[in-house]
């Protein structure tokens, strides 16, 4: 009877329109308007709290010596680089709990990060924020007259930073843009020259879903990583400063995030495979045993 009642249950289930719709969005349904929209509001407290964390890390003497203004949002301001890391792990969550598909989302949203963040350090550049190191290069810039300015002397001849880091990232997003068209691309012999062409279609993994999206991450933070030795901060390890190390985590981290899961599968698939032999093997035995004692 139980089996007759299960076999019933999971034939009406099969039927449900929302089972159905549920399975269609696991593998990657239609991506919604609606969704984006509250993915995008739902990135915000983790910009902002991954922001200030960012901040404090950088400025962490400051605040040993008064750590009541940790939490005065009157004093200092945000970091980038958390920010843009929480941000993202909050807005994962979201559409998590929406069973959006991540996977497409993420596919999606490489191109357009990369876009929003290396525009908004080249825009900083109105405002005279990010000068970097003092310098007598041809890239260095000053800014004159009362402004205000958002760096310290911006009379002085320094490295522009942000914009070089702007510059950076939108060199990360053109090749980002550019790889499956160059993937493609082979060169055919045709007579006596070769001939380019097209290669079929064909979808990289490194290129696509979490993957693409992680790989995309890590590109940036290279990019910020490099401009970062021309800032003003102070080194703390070596040539590095403070932002330099918080980078280096992060892009641990990102490394991680994409080899830990294939690890474990694979150790969850040797244990299986260990336990079935094991189970095989005590299989075997009970047989020769109960055939030696027949």
């Amino acid at each position: 009877v139980t089996d007759v009642t299960t076999s019933a249950v999971s034939r009406d289930m099969a039927r449900d329109p929302a089972v159905e719709s549920h399975g269609a969005r696991a593998a990657g349904g239609r991506l919604r308007r609606d969704e984006l929209i509250l993915i995008a509001f739902g990135v915000i407290p983790g910009t902002v709290v991954g922001g200030r964390l960012s901040y404090i890390l950088i400025h962490l003497d400051y605040y040993n010596a008064n750590p009541g203004a940790l939490v005065d949002p009157s004093q200092g301001g945000l970091g980038l680089t958390l920010a843009v890391a929480l941000g993202i792990l909050s807005g994962l969550a979201v559409a998590r709990l929406l069973d959006a598909p991540i996977e497409r989302w993420l596919h999606l949203a490489g191109v357009p990060v990369l876009l929003g963040l290396g525009f908004g350090k080249l825009a900083l550049l109105l405002g005279g924020v990010g000068q970097g190191s003092y310098s007598g290069s041809r890239l260095a810039t000053s800014y004159v007259g009362s402004g205000p300015w958002g760096s310290l002397n911006p009379d002085f001849p320094a490295l522009p930073s942000q914009a070089i880091e702007g510059v950076l990232v939108l060199v990360v997003a053109a090749g980002v843009m550019l790889a499956p068209l160059l993937l493609r691309l082979r060169l055919r012999p045709w007579r006596r020259v070769a001939r380019p062409g097209w290669s079929p279609r064909h979808e990289w993994s490194m290129l696509n879903g979490s993957t693409g999206f992680a790989a995309v991450i890590a590109l940036w933070i290279v990019a910020r990583f490099v401009a970062a030795f021309t800032w003003r901060d102070a080194h703390v390890l070596g040539p590095l400063n403070a932002e330099q190390i918080v980078l280096l985590v992060v892009l641990a981290a990102v490394v991680v995030s994409q080899s830990l899961p294939a690890n474990v599968r694979r150790v969850r698939a040797h244990r299986s495979a260990w336990r079935a032999a094991g189970a095989a093997a005590a299989k075997a035995r009970r047989r020769t045993a109960g055939s030696i004692g027949g």
